[in-house]
């Protein structure tokens, strides 16, 4: 194949991925398919480094239509992969030795490189860029619980196996976030235990379960809504201190975030979903209901909770312009008054 067709495929490949990336953040942005702020982060990424490429390639093919210069481009070519293929190959090594860095965005970056899918490439950049947002979503785990994150995780690779295709095979950046998660919800189940003792209370039986139609028809149905909504309250009312129950508000949230993105995935995701759910059972005493009559009943109560419901509501901290929609219009004034000054 000659430079020009190579060029040409390459920049066919590009517009492709763009597509792609560009339908996601689509469907991600009306509630169709939500992705999860990594993967959100990462197309947003994928696109801004496409469209460099992209560009690149278009120039050089109209320079190489100007003029023949097959054998320099050739070699450039060559330099260029042998120039990104060393750039990945010693990346984590790379990034241990910025000195710029702090140790701890060091390990949240290498953290992110371990998640990685297979043959799916960050820059440096990137990498600690999206290890920072991605460490802000999750609470911290004390070193002396390291080994119980390492069984939780060893334990779930085991049951995920081999099941992946390319349908599927993203699903792997979720790998470590998942045992994180069900550890982080064993805690403070724990916690919660130690509450009921201290009280003199009856025994704890496990968490309320929930309905799994809940997470199908979150975004179409005010009563999956209200049903989370409830449950989650049922929940919060087991804990005494304010400080476990801001933990369990961000676990909840990326709690249904994972299980929102394995429902989107359908079919291809039930033996992911399945394995995410044997452990939280096994570990954090969380697991949906099955039995029919029960949700039938709890059902019928949801129904009659949310008629009584005023949906006209909104939040006491309520604003209309949110913290990262300042951010844009400030973003989009800099950019308008620096084209004025030029």
């Amino acid at each position: 194949m000659n430079v020009i067709e190579e060029l040409e495929k390459r920049i066919k490949s590009l517009t492709s991925h763009i597509e792609q990336s560009t339908n996601q953040i689509k469907d991600d942005d009306s509630g169709e398919k939500k992705l999860s702020l990594i993967v959100r982060a990462s197309a947003e990424l994928s696109i801004e480094k496409n469209e460099f490429l992209r560009r690149k390639y278009q120039f050089k093919l109209k320079k190489l239509k100007e003029k023949d210069i097959r054998s320099l481009l050739d070699e450039e070519k060559t330099k260029e992969e042998i120039r990104e293929r060393n750039y990945f190959k010693y990346q984590a090594k790379r990034i241990q030795r910025d000195k710029s860095k702090t140790s701890q965005e060091i390990d949240h970056a290498l953290i992110i490189i371990d998640e990685l899918p297979e043959g799916f490439k960050l820059e440096d950049k990137d990498l600690f860029h999206i290890g920072h947002r991605s460490h802000e979503l999750f609470l911290e785990i004390h070193s002396d619980l390291d080994d119980d994150l390492i069984e939780i995780k060893n334990e779930f690779l085991e049951l995920v196996g081999d099941h992946f295709n390319d349908t599927n095979i993203d699903l792997k950046i979720l790998n470590y976030r998942i045992p994180l998660l069900i550890l982080q919800l064993q805690v403070l189940v724990k916690n919660i235990k130690e509450n009921i003792e201290e009280e003199n209370m009856k025994d704890f039986k496990g968490l309320p379960r929930f309905h799994d139609w809940w997470v199908h028809e979150l975004w179409t149905s005010h009563q999956a809504y209200m049903g989370f909504f409830k449950w989650k309250q049922i929940i919060l009312n087991m804990f005494v201190t304010a400080e476990q129950k801001e933990s369990f508000e961000v676990i909840f949230k990326n709690w249904i975030l994972v299980k929102r993105i394995l429902n989107v995935k359908g079919e291809s995701a039930y033996f992911y979903n399945n394995a995410f759910d044997q452990l939280i059972h096994k570990y954090s005493e969380l697991e949906d209901e099955y039995n029919e009559n029960n949700l039938s009943s709890l059902e019928d109560i949801v129904s009659k909770i949310t008629k009584k419901e005023d949906f006209a509501t909104v939040s006491k901290d309520h604003n209309i312009i949110t913290p990262y929609m300042q951010f844009k219009i400030d973003k989009a004034l800099e950019l308008e008054n620096g084209s004025k000054r030029s």
